[in-house]
């Protein structure tokens, strides 16, 4: 049967089919809509759910939370070590710490301190306050731990070594903040200008403006991966105390103004390559020009007048003015020439932990012996390899033809898991740092030993042989007795025969080597720059 609209019409069954899918459909309709307005109840409720309603219930919740991620038995280790060795220093130098210049520099260093523990609990509750106004649940991750190491070791090195560094060091920490470049400044500057013996308001500043400088720059080209905050702090600190250091000693000095001139030539880089982005021969032409003028320019204008002759023609001289000198450069190239294609040939056969450690063993092999010949010599060499490194890393870092990917694929042959963070390699330079500073400024050679010997004994044997672990770390105790045994065999062997150590008695090596080897079990931070700078550091306030 047909109707007028030309539409059939529905049989009985049908019409009760579509009556019982059109309740069915407005029966999901109704459960949809309940489910809806439940989640959105729901969500109202649950920030008033998850905060505590009483201030003790928050402060109980943020001391588990601090709990959890500091209060276990790594940083309960580390905490220990560092305390004795704070209780060291006290008892050493607290004599010299009675006048009242001294006590006020120790109250503005403990007002520092205490500047940068707030003031990162301050930035973590606005950090965490901003995030749920943002509608995240997430809790801001707490700051790292080695923010300890960025106090411990500019503070403690600068009290042995140079005290008019201390107040600076402590102040200059407050960078790792994550504030506004003024509000750093001025927190900085706040804090110095505490102190009676830092009013140069101007030369505080200078200090101040270009460590934020240097530390926005290490930032920006490491992308905070290479190296992480810390690290950037250290190193920010590190050469903002380099320009602040008042020595005659030579190599001081041309390592000062190699700095300077490079710090230049880098300025120059950065502003070529916002320009030219695309690695073009014209780039590789204009950055290899521009940049050899200006550093050849800069440090030839700079260290002309204290050398006294032109600089090129200096360093001839020196380097043939005995026949020490000769047979030390006799030594280095011909150990390169025989030893560096050896490695890369059997480079393959060797695991890849083994060919990062083979190069500690033979920097110890190269630098022990000169150094007993002629000091003075190596440290002027080490200051001018210390740049030379830089340059490497700089070519391999822009990829400059025609050496540049070359250097890449060879050095990646050699790095770990450190320098794939990033687009640094930074095992190579951290070896030298550690390795020279101590040697630099304090006639050291703890890094040599420490880094040479300690290190890379401990983290082969460890790899290969160990069995216990330290906590949850990937280190074991089998690699940290190797690394205790190993350090002190070296250090009383070399104080035995009178080359090095001589005003050290046997148990304060034994101890600083200890106290080293265990730090170095439960730390995370980089063994190269940690452990150089407290062994050097300890080794000092023992008698």
């Amino acid at each position: 049967m047909v109707s007028k609209g030309g539409s059939s019409t529905l049989t009985q069954r049908e019409r009760k089919k579509l009556a019982a899918e059109t309740k069915q459909r407005k029966l999901e309709e109704a459960e949809a809509q309940e489910l809806a307005e439940k989640e959105t109840q729901e969500q109202k409720l649950k920030p008033k759910n998850d905060m505590p309603r009483l201030p003790q219930e928050r402060l109980l919740r943020w001391l588990g939370t601090v709990g959890t991620k500091y209060i276990t038995s790594d940083k309960i280790i580390q905490t220990s070590v560092l305390s004795l060795v704070l209780n060291l220093a006290h008892i050493k130098y607290w004599e010299e710490f009675q006048d009242d210049k001294e006590i006020n520099l120790l109250i503005s260093v403990a007002c520092g301190v205490l500047a940068l523990i707030s003031a990162l609990v301050i930035t973590q509750r606005v950090q965490n306050e901003t995030a749920k106004s943002n509608g995240s649940n997430e809790e801001v991750p707490l700051p790292s731990w080695n923010i300890v190491y960025l106090v411990f070791l500019p503070a403690s090195l600068a009290l042995v070594y140079d005290r008019s560094l201390l107040l600076f060091n402590v102040a200059l920490t407050t960078s790792v903040l994550k504030l506004p470049f003024i509000a750093k400044l001025v927190i900085q500057l706040s804090i110095l200008n505490s102190n009676t013996e830092h009013m140069d308001t101007v030369y505080n500043a200078k200090v101040v403006a270009g460590h934020l400088v240097v530390n926005y720059a290490l930032g920006s080209i490491s992308e905070f991966k290479s190296l992480d905050e810390v690290e950037v702090g250290l190193f920010s600190i590190l050469l903002t105390n380099l320009y602040m250091i008042n020595s005659d000693a030579l190599y001081v000095v041309i390592l000062q103004k190699l700095f300077i001139s490079f710090g230049i030539g880098l300025a120059l880089l950065f502003l070529i390559t916002k320009v030219y982005k695309s690695n073009t021969l014209l780039r590789t032409s204009l950055i290899t020009l521009s940049w050899t003028g200006t550093f050849v320019g800069a440090t030839l204008y700079q260290l002309d007048p204290i050398l006294g002759n032109n600089s090129l023609v200096w360093i001839y001289e020196y380097a043939t003015a005995t026949d020490s000198r000769i047979k030390i450069l006799s030594i280095w190239l011909l150990s390169l020439l025989l030893l560096i294609p050896t490695i890369f040939n059997y480079k393959i056969q060797l695991s890849p932990n083994f060919r990062r450690k083979i190069w500690h063993f033979l920097v110890l092999g190269l630098l022990v012996y000169p150094l007993h010949l002629d000091s003075e010599f190596v440290k002027v060499s080490l200051a001018g390899s210390l740049i030379l490194f830089l340059l490497v890393e700089q070519i391999r870092y822009l990829k400059l033809n025609p050496f540049g990917s070359l250097l890449d694929s060879h050095l990646r042959l050699f790095a770990d898991f450190r320098d794939e963070k990033g687009p640094i390699i930074v095992s190579y330079i951290y070896l030298f740092i550690g390795i020279t500073l101590p040697i630099l400024f304090n006639n050291s050679i703890v890094g040599l030993v420490v880094l040479g010997v300690g290190d890379s004994l401990a983290s082969i044997i460890g790899s290969n042989y160990g069995t216990i672990y330290w906590g949850r770390s990937k280190k074991t105790i089998e690699g940290t007795l190797t690394f205790i045994v190993s350090t002190y065999a070296v250090c009383a062997f070399l104080k035995h025969i009178g080359w090095f150590f001589v005003d050290k008695t046997f148990h304060s090596l034994l101890l600083t080597c200890t106290l080293s080897g265990i730090l170095e079990g439960n730390s995370d931070l980089n063994d190269n720059i940690l452990i150089p700078g407290f062994m050097a550091a300890t080794l000092e306030v023992l008698e």
